[in-house]
């Protein structure tokens, strides 16, 4: 796809003075967050089904989650924040981030996921990857970019690992949930293929 960026698809903005920058994959756009997005964003976070991929814990209070939405929406100099929207139909579907940025050695971190359920295995999340590691390594100049995931979340470990993410290390009991204590998987992505683990 030649036209990475909005212009090929991208409807009328509902304000004509403003016009949204995105990240166009082949099925996901990746977007700055909005004020209208707060609905979804908390819904998604009080959800047992999507937090128990990530590290949080406890329900989110709305007004927590207003705060949170409005920090990501503030530039900052070592993260950046993106809400993930179908192509299609420009339904806003999940949130990713890129984070701990460094800006010296080249480095980062990164999450997302998916929140809406009638996007789940659909290949969304896959797209969102390939988009976001793309956008790292060719705008923001980056060289390697990593992830933690839980050992449970076995879907997660086999979509990274089709997108060229290695194992690099493992934190063994290091996250208490649901009875037990699991393993976090470090799994990461270098631009260029000579500097991966042999």
């Amino acid at each position: 796809m030649s036209d990475r960026t909005e212009r090929a698809f991208a409807p009328e903005p509902r304000e004509p003075s403003r016009r949204r920058f995105m990240i166009a994959g082949e099925h996901v756009i990746l977007r700055a967050f909005e004020r209208d997005d707060i609905e979804r964003c908390y819904r998604w976070m009080n959800d047992p089904n999507i937090v128990r991929t990530l590290k949080s814990r406890y329900p989110i209070a709305f007004q927590n989650e207003i705060d949170w939405l409005e920090r990501a929406m503030r530039v900052s100099d070592d993260e950046r924040h993106f809400a993930i929207e179908r192509r299609d139909d420009r339904t806003h579907i999940g949130n990713a981030s890129i984070h701990d940025i460094d800006w010296v050695s080249r480095t980062a971190a990164f999450g997302l996921f998916i929140g809406e359920p009638s996007a789940w295995n659909r290949g969304f999340g896959s797209d969102a990857i390939a988009t976001l590691v793309r956008f790292a390594f060719e705008e923001m100049n980056l060289r390697k970019l990593h992830i933690n995931v839980f050992d449970y979340n076995d879907r997660a470990k086999h979509v990274l690992e089709t997108h060229g993410f290695v194992q690099e290390g493992r934190l063994q009991k290091e996250f208490y949930r649901e009875g037990a204590f699991h393993d976090i998987v470090i799994l990461s992505v270098f631009r260029h293929a000579e500097e991966k683990p042999q």
